[in-house]
C-alpha cells in the first residue's frame, strides 16, 4: 500500500464543495455560481470540474454577502472588494 504525505493545510487550502461552501455561509449555492460567474471569487476545480472553496474563499464570500445583504450592486461590490485588497496591500508594505 503506497501512503501519499500528507498535505499541510493552510487557509488557501481547497477542501470544501459547494453544498458545504453554501451551508457554511448560508448563500444558496446558484448564488455562488452567479458570484463565481461575474469574477468575483474563483474556487479551484478539480479534474472533475467540481469547485472546491478554501477558507479563505469563505471569509471573502462573507464579505459579498454581508454587501449584497446591504443592497450593494455589482460594480459596488466590486469596487469596495478592490478597495480592500487594496487597503491591506498598502498596510503590508507600510509594515515592511
Amino acid at each position: 500500500m503506497k501512503i501519499n504525505p500528507r498535505l499541510k493545510r493552510t487557509r488557501r487550502t481547497p477542501i470544501y464543495n459547494v453544498g458545504a461552501a453554501s451551508r457554511l455561509t448560508g448563500i444558496p449555492i446558484w448564488t455562488l455560481r452567479w458570484i463565481e460567474r461575474h469574477g468575483l471569487v474563483a474556487p479551484t476545480r478539480t479534474d472533475g470540474n467540481h469547485r472546491l472553496f478554501s477558507d479563505e474563499d469563505l471569509e471573502l464570500l462573507e464579505q459579498i454577502r454581508q454587501l449584497m445583504e446591504e443592497q450593494v450592486n455589482l460594480p459596488g461590490i466590486r469596487i469596495i472588494l478592490r478597495m480592500k485588497v487594496e487597503h491591506t496591500t498598502l498596510v503590508i508594505r507600510r509594515k515592511a
